[in-house]
């Protein structure tokens, strides 16, 4: 009995956490401005998301907008991110 009652529990929480990281993936993100060609220095604009859904975040959600960039792990904006 005790056996069932581990993988029961065990399955509910993998679900629970499933659940959690794939809300997380779907929260918006800030859009920055690279200010340098390096991504060293940026400025942040409008909100976006990290799904590639092919539509790239620009600055005013505008096709002629400058191109957003979320920040990677040394602070640097190189990530392409998409309009949400």
């Amino acid at each position: 009995m005790a056996p069932l009652v581990v993988m029961i529990l065990g399955g509910a929480g993998a679900f629970v956490t499933t659940s959690m990281s794939s809300t997380k993936s779907l929260a918006p993100v800030p859009g920055f401005v690279k200010l340098d060609p390096n991504g060293d220095e940026c400025e942040e604009h409008d909100e976006c998301s990290t799904v590639n859904n092919g539509i790239i975040c620009r600055v005013g959600y505008s096709p002629a907008g400058a191109q957003l960039y979320d920040k990677n792990s040394a602070g640097q904006c190189t990530v392409p991110v998409y309009r949400p």
